[in-house]
């Protein structure tokens, strides 16, 4: 019997809590080797299919890939072929992420048998993989890397607590702690406890009753009030889903004994919408600044420079949240606005100024630029109902 790799699976919880134990009386040299097996056992009875793909990709793409990177830099081959390497890895990673993407959605012509639809379906966590292995990649072109075996990038992939939604580590934060992971003590388990209780609270609890509470009223007549407050209950109704995900991942990493990155940083108190996406999934939009932004010249260019590259950023991130027009419309929708507050040199309240009526207007005007769009991850029919109730500006 195979279950989904999910923080609310109680089996997946179960041997994820037992890895983290056993690992108190494993050789403390040895911990990679026990993270790399650990996580690919707990993977392959969760979700086999997702084991044998990432593990494929890992041991016969990745690993050679910076085997052979490493022999470039080693021999000093031109920075030329280093970086076509570079390049062609990464593009490699991408059109594996593209065939994900598409066929989820689309059937491709020449991809057309059932069973291989299927099994592209049963991955989890493809996306959030495909990201990492791409910053494993990366981060090699900036600071020496060099795994002689496979363990360490194997357990990276792989890593249980952040497998299907992140957040995102970065392979060298990842990898300082291999050689010395938190050991297991009273405050750990305090503190993992604390994040994995309020990380369960706000996904089972709250964001459920959030849920609920927009259901209930969009199965009755939309006014243009109902209409406002589907929009912020929904907005909340993301932000208590993820962020008590995002808390359940840190305190099982704890447990591990790896310290995983915050994801959210109070982004309802965010100035403008440059600020919300700094402090809303940080680690998101931390890859797209490192991999994207700053290559492209993002913070050295000029206004226009980095306009067009926050804008090309959202339509990415709309994309990579799913093919749909929709979820274009919401990359093109939070694109425009980033656009705007570079080209205009926006700038965040500081903290000094935050008191107030104007700091208050600022927030309310931020996070209702940002909760509007928020609808557009409703089915169609749903979506066309709030937007006629907000048109009809009928208040009963």
């Amino acid at each position: 019997m195979h279950f989904t790799p999910s923080l609310l699976d109680l089996q997946f919880v179960l041997l994820l809590c037992g890895l983290g134990f056993v690992r108190a009386i494993w050789p403390a040299q040895h911990y990679v080797v026990l993270g790399a097996l650990g996580s690919a056992l707990l993977i392959g009875f969760a979700s086999p299919k997702t084991l044998v793909v990432i593990s494929a990709i890992t041991v016969c793409y990745l690993y050679p890939l910076h085997r052979l990177m490493r022999v470039a830099q080693g021999r000093q081959w031109p920075k030329a072929v280093q970086r076509l390497l570079l390049l062609t890895g990464i593009g490699g990673l991408i059109a594996f992420l593209l065939l994900f993407k598409v066929y989820r959605h689309f059937t491709v012509p020449w991809l057309g048998s059932p069973w291989l639809r299927a099994d592209i379906l049963a991955l989890i966590g493809f996306s959030y993989f495909i990201f990492r292995a791409i910053n494993f990649l990366y981060i090699q072109s900036i600071a020496p890397i060099d795994e002689k075996y496979p363990w360490g990038i194997l357990y990276y992939t792989l890593f249980p607590p952040t497998l299907t939604s992140g957040p995102i580590q970065r392979y060298q934060d990842f990898k300082r702690q291999l050689t010395n992971p938190a050991p297991i003590s009273g405050a750990l388990l305090r503190a993992a406890g604390y994040r994995i209780t309020r990380g369960y609270f706000r996904k089972i609890v709250v964001a459920f009753l959030l849920n609920e509470a927009v259901l209930t009223m969009l199965a009755g007549e939309i006014t243009f009030v109902n209409s406002v407050m589907i929009i912020a209950l929904f907005y909340l109704y993301f932000y208590y889903d993820f962020a008590g995900y995002s808390d359940i991942a840190i305190g099982y990493g704890l447990l591990m004994g790896i310290t995983v990155p915050e994801n959210f940083k109070k982004p309802f108190l965010a100035t403008t919408v440059s600020e919300f996406w700094r402090n809303w999934h940080i680690t998101l939009a931390d890859w797209f600044r490192d991999h994207i932004f700053i290559p492209l010249g993002g913070m050295q260019g000029t206004k226009l420079r980095a306009a067009i590259l926050a804008f090309v950023i959202m339509i990415l991130c709309g994309f990579w949240h799913g093919l749909s027009l929709c979820l274009f419309i919401w990359g093109v929708w939070h694109g425009t606005l980033l656009a705007t507050e570079a080209v205009l040199g926006t700038k965040p309240i500081p903290p000094a100024l935050r008191h107030g009526p104007k700091y208050w207007f600022r927030v309310l005007w931020t996070n209702a630029r940002v909760a509007l769009p928020c609808i557009l991850f409703l089915p169609d029919p749903q979506i066309l109902q709030v937007l006629r109730g907000l048109w009809s500006l009928r208040i009963v």
